[in-house]
């Protein structure tokens, strides 16, 4: 069975492989290189964060600089448009996914905590580590 984690990014999304329960891939990856890995692995199921629940502005992104501010939304906007265009393709090519709200506790700033829950002693980052723990959802039912 093949869990893919997805952290949706604008440029590079969070993407994590688990093969039968065991985390294999974690890193990031294109939208191209994610729809041809897809289309190779039909039988796949993602498991995407879904940024396009946050329809609010978090307090720790309120800034008194409105340009400041504008960057940060539009940052937003461009990762929820990227999970958008991501789920088109997947139903396109047929390919299940389930989303899942952004979560406090997520694995991205964890480093440690992740390694010990997936035995991952490679190198990680935290798009990486974020995608991992959504994945892990899906491989721990």
């Amino acid at each position: 069975m093949l869990v893919v984690g997805i952290d949706p990014d604008s440029d590079k999304h969070g993407f994590a492989l688990y093969k039968n329960g065991e985390l294999v891939e974690c890193g990031r990856k294109t939208s191209i290189e994610i729809i041809e890995f897809a289309k190779e692995n039909t039988a796949a199921v993602f498991a995407i964060e879904d940024v396009l629940a946050n329809t609010f502005v978090y307090g720790r992104n309120t800034r008194s600089n409105k340009a400041v501010q504008s960057r940060i939304a539009m940052s937003v906007g461009r990762c929820q448009q990227a999970q958008y265009e991501l789920m088109q393709w997947l139903e396109h090519y047929d390919i299940g996914y389930r989303l899942f709200k952004p979560q406090r506790g997520n694995w991205a700033k964890n480093k440690a905590q992740f390694e010990r829950v997936t035995g991952w002693s490679g190198r990680s980052n935290e798009d990486g580590r974020s995608a991992a723990f959504f994945g892990y959802f899906l491989v721990k039912k």
